[in-house]
């Protein structure tokens, strides 16, 4: 695309209100026939778009307005690089006032300097509308080794910004996967040489002259947010030193020093992190000279900020396909079942790793028969090996293989040691309180066995995981009841289920009991009061998930049949005895719920729960909105 000599401002809008008629009209006073302004209302919630409208309603030179969902400034950015037609872009914000010559001085500038990008001065002032730009002499020069000032000092801005055009199409806009793009540009374009051979080393001035300003108490701002400016700079330094393979080693492990710095200031000051943490152990040993990753870093950041919902997070897929070792001791049913959970959040987190499970104590039910269920979650069941139970194993090596990160579930101090001897990026560990783990979860006292696990996959991840994308037939009047287990003591009396059953036909729903192959006794009992086709038997884990598919919600003991029906997605109400509901309840959907006759008659006999006090919960799940 041929680009015409001249300027196109692109402004950024999300409710802006109270200041985009005043930032327009500082634009257009500037504006000529070599002059273009593109307008994009990002989403804005108040009255942004109405104002951009009457503000440019005597614009005599040409200009666009862009309206469209709101994405965040990067992509926003972005979409009006598409539209631009001229050899120059002046970004500004939709609440910054540019100075009466800002526009046409720094184009010059460029020009004169030889310029790719170039840097005017800013302020936040306290009211915009009778600040007076002061008159001044003004000097421009070339930064040398601009990258590294960038990195080191956190540089950034965009309303005090010029660049050519063509560099910002070459360096391929803003980053997409961080919010604020006032740290991607920089250093995409000091770094551009760095991606590829071939690039070429652009230019990078910074002149003295106020170029714009900002009104200093906005609330809600984003750049206000310390929280999102420091995680966007980390995470833009990241995702920069993944893309440029031919940055140098010294600035690379400056760049990360600097983010591992800005991780323990945070976690000390705004996550109450003590010096005996694993934060600081991080940056202490960084500050003795210990090089991390650049993945390593990327999930500690994760970690740092991830209770912060106030900021705004994208994802980013990795570049390299990621081998992945879990090892669990004895992998029978109910251990397997409680572990799906966190195979599902693996796989969300890498769609496109190898996951190798390691049973190192014999068989595993993946290999039989959760075989089908874990089908593209795991892509290699190894239980042949025994491996981490004998203290011989940690003096004689076994060929194990590399990986990038090893999970290891179990919790046992000797399996621990003879596992951190298999060669790998990152280890994680639950084990003597998290001694031997090289990055620990944010909850370390979760008392669910599942939720456990799934902290440990969420180390990875730039935000909490929610299992509510599963879906189900909300429009189903079945119901899955599984009423057995494999003990007694586990069983609500049958009874009990069957006038819980009977309610379910008074109120149009219809009952479906799913048992095990064996519990035929309760066949016989359940004919007598139940259709035949409303009572199946099954000893395969797909037909018991596929069947509860089709239902509304379920009910079950604490038994491998009611963590089945969690796989299937469906709101579920597990119903305890003296097991600790706590942590063995079955996750899956956001709406399942427990019922505990020890929570609630301090009782261990799951018989001392009243029908009514399940009925109360069932109606609490039939009536709960869908996620």
């Amino acid at each position: 695309m041929n680009l015409s000599n001249g300027i196109s401002i692109i402004v950024t809008v999300f409710n802006k209100d109270k200041y985009i008629e005043k930032t327009l009209s500082s634009i257009v006073s500037q504006m000529n026939d070599q002059t273009e302004l593109i307008v994009i209302n990002d989403g804005s919630t108040d009255k942004s778009l109405q104002k951009i409208k009457f503000a440019l309603r005597k614009c005599k030179f040409k200009y666009y307005i862009i309206d469209q969902k709101n994405t965040g400034p990067s992509i926003a950015i972005n979409n009006g690089l598409k539209k631009a037609k001229y050899s120059y872009i002046k970004l500004v914000d939709g609440d910054d006032i540019l100075s009466p010559d800002a526009i046409n001085f720094m184009k010059k500038e460029m020009e004169s300097n030889d310029l790719d990008l170039l840097y005017g001065d800013w302020k936040w002032v306290k009211n915009v509308k009778t600040f007076t730009f002061p008159s001044q002499k003004n000097t421009t020069r070339t930064i040398v080794n601009p990258l590294k000032n960038f990195i080191l000092r956190g540089w950034g801005g965009s309303s005090n910004m010029m660049i050519k055009t063509s560099v910002f199409k070459e360096i391929g806009g803003c980053d997409t996967n961080v919010f604020v793009q006032d740290y991607s540009i920089p250093l995409r374009v000091s770094g551009n040489h760095l991606k590829l051979n071939s690039n070429k080393k652009f230019s990078i001035g910074i002149s003295d002259k106020l170029v714009c300003i900002g009104p200093k108490f906005v609330s809600k701002r984003i750049m206000s947010n310390d929280g999102q400016t420091i995680y966007d700079l980390s995470i833009a330094t990241l995702n920069f030193l993944d893309e440029h393979k031919f940055l140098d080693y010294k600035t690379k492990r400056i760049a990360l020093r600097k983010i591992i710095s800005r991780c323990w200031t945070w976690s000390r000051r705004k996550n109450n992190k003590n010096y005996f943490s694993n934060e600081f152990i991080i940056y202490l040993k960084n500050k003795l000279g210990i090089d991390y990753s650049t993945d390593f870093v990327r999930y500690h950041v994760f970690n740092t900020w991830r209770n912060q919902e106030n900021i705004k997070k994208f994802n980013r897929p990795s570049y390299e396909k990621k081998k992945i070792l879990v090892y669990v001791g004895l992998d029978l049913l109910g251990d397997a079942l409680l572990k799906m959970p966190f195979l599902r959040s693996l796989k969300l987190i890498f769609p496109d790793s190898e996951i190798t499970w390691l049973a190192g104590k014999g068989k595993s039910v993946f290999n039989n028969s959760l075989k089908e269920i874990s089908k593209g979650l795991i892509d290699k069941v190894d239980d042949k090996l025994a491996f981490g139970s004998s203290i011989k194993d940690l003096f004689y090596n076994k060929n194990i293989g590399n990986y990038h990160i090893v999970f290891d579930t179990q919790k046992r101090f000797l399996t621990t040691l003879i596992l951190k001897k298999i060669n790998c990026d990152i280890f994680i560990s639950q084990s003597s309180n998290y001694f031997f783990s090289k990055l620990v979860p944010n909850f370390k006292n979760e008392s669910n066995l599942s939720q456990q696990l799934i902290n440990l996959a969420e180390i990875f991840y730039y935000k909490k995981i929610k299992f509510n994308t599963y879906t189900f037939n909300k429009k189903s009047k079945k119901v899955v009841i599984c009423p057995g287990a494999s003990v007694d003591w586990k069983c609500w009396r049958l009874e009990n289920y069957i006038q819980t059953a009977d309610y379910l036909k008074t109120n149009g729903f219809q009952p479906i009991f799913i048992l095990g192959p064996g519990e035929r006794n309760l066949e016989n009992t359940l004919k007598k009061r139940f259709k035949s086709e409303n009572i199946f038997v099954s000893n395969n884990p797909n037909m018991t998930i596929n069947l509860s598919k089709r239902a509304r919600m379920g009910i079950a003991n604490d038994t491998g049949c009611g963590h089945l029906l969690a796989i299937s997605g469906i709101p579920l109400l597990t119903i305890f005895g003296p097991t600790n509901y706590k942590k063995f309840r079955p996750i899956g959907n956001p709406s399942n719920q427990s019922i505990s006759s020890k929570e609630i008659y301090n009782s261990n006999d799951i018989n001392s729960l009243k029908i009514r006090d399940v009925i109360k919960e069932v109606d609490k799940l039939l009536q709960a909105k869908v996620s």
